[in-house]
């Protein structure tokens, strides 16, 4: 009788050992999955983290450009060649991008091909236009300063959001709602509003107080300014909505290549001016030095605007240009704190006009 139940069981227990087994494999597929999953969201967590930190980084990066490029400044003068600032900065971006494409592709080929070679360039030409805008704006962007403050600079450069989006409504059919539409003209009216009140005061304003980074006490605006700042915000909607244009059409192509392409455009574009201006100076200096007026600000600016050139091209290809813009617009809360204890800048009224005028168009535009 033992026996037999003995073999009862154990019969029991081999019927019922595929069902444990089934069980066994689903609760192994169910902690892989568990794990993928968790896995999956920890890089949705990491990417998220980083993305904002990019964000945050720009936003400090824009917002101390101007304050920069002031404490650069030498008896009413920039003290350093624009263009060969922006060639090293250009060439920087350039170097970072090379390594990018080397170390993430395996299908370039780096060989002295000639047929290769042609394929690059034709493929390149594309990212031309925007180099050559972006070559203009950003020695536009260091000359500009010498007509502003950096708080007016910041205001005004808020005027790239209504280009930006006038031009995303001509080139890409971009529409935009009535709301947003509202929320550009009151963007333009609040930057208008505080053009013509701060060129009245720049009139006032004493010529020690604007000449000298040290002692700039009054927010100033130089009629020349004016246009310059037109010039300049239109060039920027352009050049960035192009280039946000490219990098999605050819969204399968490689950033670094993408990168690769437009550096190489600007360095060649900055290099030939800032050669050509140190070989005119040989007849005053008599030394050839690309590099004379550089200081501790001029490098914190070349790395600054490096990193932030290389971040903002990661957020138009897999964003939008809107967090640009976006970026831009809290910049000028940086600049405007940096004003105040680096130069003790007295704010006027049309400032903190436009200030409420200009959040209250974004917060109706973004939402």
């Amino acid at each position: 009788m033992q026996l037999a139940g003995s073999t009862t069981n154990l019969g029991l227990a081999m019927a019922d050992s595929p069902h444990h087994d089934d069980a066994g494999k689903t609760l192994i597929l169910s902690i892989k999955e568990d794990v993928i999953n968790l896995k999956q969201k920890s890089e949705e967590v990491l990417q998220s983290i980083a993305f904002r930190a990019m964000i945050f980084f720009q936003i400090i990066a824009y917002g101390s450009y101007s304050i920069l490029v002031h404490l650069c400044e030498e008896n009413h003068a920039i003290a350093f060649s624009s263009t060969a600032m922006n060639f090293i900065l250009e060439f920087v971006k350039l170097c970072f991008s090379f390594i990018g494409v080397i170390y993430s592709s395996t299908t370039i080929k780096f060989s002295p091909d000639l047929p290769q070679y042609v394929a690059w360039f034709r493929q390149s030409l594309p990212y031309s236009m925007p180099a050559i805008l972006y070559f203009i704006n950003n020695n536009l962007a260091v000359h500009m300063q010498l007509y502003m403050d950096p708080a007016s600079y910041q205001i005004l450069a808020n005027f790239k959001i209504f280009t930006t989006a006038i031009l995303y409504r001509l080139l890409i059919k971009h529409k935009l709602s009535r709301q947003q539409w509202f929320a550009l003209s009151l963007l333009f009216f609040g930057g208008l509003a505080y053009s013509i009140g701060t060129i009245k005061n720049s009139s006032l304003t004493s010529k020690r107080s604007t000449t000298s980074s040290t002692q700039m006490r009054e927010m100033y605006i130089h009629p020349f300014g004016i246009p310059m700042i037109a010039i300049y915000c239109t060039l920027s909607g352009l050049a960035g909505v192009y280039n946000e244009y490219i990098l999605k059409k050819h969204y399968s192509e490689s950033l670094h290549l993408q990168n690769l392409f437009l550096y190489s455009y600007g360095t060649i574009l900055n290099f030939i001016p800032a050669m050509g201006s140190a070989i005119v100076a040989l007849h005053t200096t008599r030394s050839f030095n690309p590099l004379r007026g550089f200081s501790f600000y001029t490098w914190l600016i070349v790395v600054t605007q490096a990193l932030n050139g290389l971040f903002m091209s990661v957020v138009i290809k897999h964003s939008s240009n809107i967090i640009r813009l976006f970026v831009i617009s809290f910049s000028l809360i940086v600049t405007a704190v940096l004003s105040y204890f680096i130069f003790h800048i007295n704010f006027n009224i049309y400032f903190f006009i436009s200030f409420v005028t200009m959040t209250c168009a974004l917060s109706l535009y973004y939402s």
